[in-house]
């Protein structure tokens, strides 16, 4: 059956730092659904697909990786991934077996959702220019939200508090952008006040 194979990984909400390493390999006809799926029980650690490619045959490339690394399984579809190479031999596999790279964040971005307008309505309340702070990995970052609601990073504007952290802080950090991430105000401080923003 075609469908898709994706590489997930657990993750922070609020970008502080776990220590869980261990990677996923999973089928589904709808990967976007399935991560939404495996984020429904609201805890602070998420669920983020890094990488997805679709197949001619979903449960026999699927049954490939597993049996390929299987002395690196923990248990049912998670693997070890204590050196952080398996996002790397995923796609190398992916590649030769000649899947087609699925744009995970791309169609996301794709489905149509409501005008996002919380910066917006956030930069009037406080009618000036606003430094808010955003923790990654222990450090403290200034992200700057202007009078029309448009978050400053590093001499680039985004429009989302999401776009903000993977295009912004995360790229910053790592050199290349995040995968997902959290789209909640409230991993902002308000630098002046220290108050944590809501919604």
């Amino acid at each position: 059956m075609e469908g898709y194979i994706y590489l997930g990984e657990h993750y922070d909400v609020l970008g502080r730092e776990i220590h869980i390493t261990d990677k996923k390999i999973g089928l589904s006809v709808n990967p976007i659904s399935r991560e939404n799926q495996l984020n429904r029980t609201k805890s602070p650690i998420g669920y983020r697909i890094i990488s997805a490619y679709k197949v001619d045959n979903m449960n026999k490339v699927e049954k490939m990786l597993h049996s390929i690394l299987d002395s690196r399984r923990v248990h049912g579809e998670w693997f070890k991934d204590d050196e952080d190479t398996l996002t790397g031999e995923f796609i190398n596999f992916m590649n030769a077996y000649g899947a087609e790279f699925y744009n995970i964040e791309e169609e996301k971005e794709s489905i149509l959702e409501p005008e996002d307008t919380r910066l917006i309505d956030l930069a009037k309340e406080f009618g000036k220019d606003t430094i808010l702070v955003r923790r990654y990995k222990g450090v403290d970052y200034e992200l700057t939200l202007d009078t029309k609601g448009l978050l400053h990073f590093k001499g680039e504007v985004f429009d989302t508090p999401n776009k903000a952290y993977n295009n912004g802080i995360v790229k910053h950090v790592n050199g290349k952008r995040g995968g997902s991430g959290t789209n909640h105000l409230s991993q902002f401080i308000v630098k002046e006040s220290g108050e944590r923003l809501q919604g």
